[in-house]
């Protein structure tokens, strides 16, 4: 979609709204998708505009970043059955990805006629294409290291469209295309780098602020960014939007205390010596270890951080224990205990080595265990993610109730859920909300944005750390 100011003296004074109607199917299950929940604001000031036939934008262009395991298996297929998509481009390094995940991953050349859409081997030889000035988003599915550079070319090029829009237009209304940015996890895995994503998306923040009469939208970020979301497609589920409105309706009061256990049956991956880019740390210096905690607990840390506020549980210091695996030297298993700015405290723990595949056939289910205590209440969610049967969100009434102690099932016709692998259908919810965002609308849920991405990035980076000299050791940044 484009965006449409409305200036007076050169100045940015309000801006036009539209009405969104979207088409997309959403329910609560794994195989249709949930309704967004509105913003609590409509107050986006650059907002999407009608299209040149005087309709409104009903087609995004998106462009892959990465062609590898998950992409082919996932991103391309999901992308391609969705009616409001269009696949502009696909950016890979290389002719023929490899994945030993995947043996059978197609070159580029092959999934250009498959998707019907031009090839690029860098980001930058697409922005600078006529095509690159189409695009409304970006997926980052490429290996964790590269994600910053990535990602800080993307904000770039959104900075660059909202600067021309404004210096180099005399018209009353101006339209731009803002950059979407949907990244997978982790974010980074490197905390500076993390910290520098999350700075450079607050300066986009503040330019819009400065250029209006009122504060930006809280899920848009502004300034040529529409929205910049990690790919943790647990903290979309209908049961992570009721955890966090009930966490911060103020009925569990105070967070004081986290449990929280995560494991999965990948060990497959963790042992296997060919899998560099999931068990060996890059050559930057910085990473001190890859393995379970990277490639999966980074999911548990942004569910906490989303449900719990991470703006209020801000994680202070860090000890932690690993197990390592003899084949590869990453980690498998650890146990960390984190303590929070505010006081409260985190038991962390997770392993691979739960029997089994997560992506045989049938496929072995993930085992989530979440406590969450406050100063009111506790919330307890658990269960095998490939089996909603198999527990509840339960919220359990603390002392300013009469009732005390009783528990209140949420979402009780959805039982457990947690992240969404499905390979059919038009991906997972938080495909859904970057959509609803390359669309131009402002009612997408915020499940994970950049400030859940550096808490997560810090929490691990600092486990690593720990391990290694083994002491308690500060967050950094």
């Amino acid at each position: 979609s484009t965006i449409t100011i409305i200036l007076r003296q050169g100045k940015i004074m309000a801006a036009r709204t539209f009405s969104y109607r979207s088409n997309l199917i959403r329910c609560f299950f794994s195989y249709q998708r949930q309704t967004p929940a509105p913003s609590f604001s409509n107050r986006l000031f650059a907002t999407a505009t009608a299209d040149d036939d005087g309709g409104t934008s009903s087609t995004a262009n998106i462009v892959l970043i990465g062609a590898g395991w998950w992409s082919q298996g996932w991103h391309l297929p999901h992308l391609y059955r969705n009616e409001k998509v269009n696949i502009a481009a696909i950016v890979d390094s290389t002719p023929h990805p490899k994945s030993n995940l995947n043996p059978n991953l197609e070159p580029l050349a092959t999934l250009a006629q498959r998707y019907d859409c031009p090839v690029y081997h860098s980001l930058t030889d697409l922005l600078q294409d006529p095509i690159g000035q189409t695009i409304d988003g970006a997926i980052i599915c490429t290996p964790h290291s590269t994600h910053f550079n990535i990602g800080k070319e993307l904000i770039a090029e959104g900075q660059r469209r909202y600067e021309e829009a404004i210096e180099n237009n005399d018209e009353e209304e101006v339209s731009y295309r803002p950059v979407n940015v949907l990244m997978e996890k982790p974010m980074t895995t490197n905390v500076m780098e993390a910290r520098e994503l999350h700075e450079l998306l607050a300066n986009r923040r503040e330019d819009q602020a400065k250029s209006t009469t009122s504060t930006t939208n809280n899920a848009a970020i502004g300034g040529g960014i529409g929205c910049f979301l990690i790919n943790h497609s647990a903290n979309y589920r209908p049961q992570a939007r009721a955890a966090h409105a009930l966490i911060q309706s103020g009925k569990l009061g105070t967070i004081r205390h986290v449990s929280a256990f995560f494991a999965s049956p990948l060990s497959w991956i963790f042992d296997d010596p060919s899998n560099t880019g999931w068990n060996e740390p890059d050559d930057s210096g910085e990473m001190l270890g890859n393995g379970f905690a990277w490639g999966q607990s980074s999911h548990l840390l942004a569910w906490i951080y989303h449900v719990t506020g991470s703006e209020h549980l801000v994680p202070s210091r860090v000890y932690c224990a690993m197990t390592t695996s003899e084949a590869t030297g990453a980690d498998v298993s650890h146990a960390a205990t984190i303590t929070c700015e505010n006081g409260a405290t985190f038991s962390l723990s997770g392993t691979s080595l739960l029997p089994g595949n997560a992506h045989s056939d049938p496929p072995v289910g993930k085992r989530i265990k979440i406590k969450i205590f406050g100063t009111k209440g506790a919330l307890l969610f658990s269960g095998n993610d490939r089996d909603p049967s198999s527990g509840t969100l339960e919220w359990l009434r603390g002392d300013d109730h009469d009732d005390v102690g009783a528990v209140e099932v949420q979402c009780p016709e959805l039982g457990f859920q947690f992240e969404d692998l499905d390979q059919e259908g038009i991906g997972p919810e938080s495909m859904q909300c970057f959509i609803d965002s390359c669309l131009g609308r402002d009612d997408y849920y915020l499940g994970a944005d950049c400030l859940v991405g550096l808490r997560s990035v810090q929490t691990i980076d600092a486990m690593y750390r720990s391990h290694v000299s083994g002491n308690c050791e500060n967050v950094k940044g």
